[in-house]
């Protein structure tokens, strides 16, 4: 059977336009930077993160940390149909840091090669140039929690997920996980 020239044409252009508006297409996703220094990004958010210049999500959370400047972003992970009493959130960021608190850091350097896999809008603030050690989790939380009466009970302590350290930069890379009250 052949089709004649002309029930082909309206066939190929409905195809075509199809595929271009096909909403599961990988052009249908935001595409965030990539950097080969960082671990992959892989929170999730119902919400697009937004960068926020500030030192206290650092701060009153580590009160060790003692940044002096500061990026970072904080969001809720998707709590699915039911709302969740105390949803988990996540923070990434980078912040700039004394002497004394890189000196304790160094202390516990692991082997690990990539970066904290930070949200991609914060790679503009970790230089090329910078050389960083990865910490133990563990270690930093020791190391940054500062004692008790120094934690804001309104921001609280939040487990370290993954830590790096640059002595050169004076900079700190990190991610966490935490539970809001």
């Amino acid at each position: 059977m052949k089709l004649p020239l002309k029930a082909i044409v309206p066939l190929l252009a409905v195809v075509a336009l199809t595929a271009a508006c096909n909403p599961f297409g990988a052009s249908s996703r935001e595409r965030l930077p990539e950097d080969p220094r960082f671990a992959e990004f892989t929170f999730d958010s119902d919400n697009k993160p937004t960068v926020q210049e500030r030192t206290d999500s650092f701060n009153e959370r580590w009160p060790g940390l003692q940044a002096t400047e500061g990026h970072v972003t904080i969001e809720y992970s998707p709590s699915g149909l039911l709302p969740n009493p105390d949803p988990e959130f996540w923070l990434t960021g980078v912040a700039t840091v004394p002497d004394e608190t890189i000196t304790a850091l160094m202390e516990g350097t692991t082997s690990s090669a990539l970066l904290p896999g930070i949200y991609p809008g914060l790679y503009q603030y970790v230089p090329q140039d910078c050389h960083f050690s990865t910490i133990d989790p563990k270690h930093a939380d020791k190391t940054l929690k500062g004692d008790n009466t120094q934690v804001n009970k309104d921001f609280g302590a939040l487990p370290v997920k993954a830590l790096a350290a640059s002595s050169d930069c004076h900079l700190v890379v990190i991610t966490a996980i935490g539970f809001s009250d």
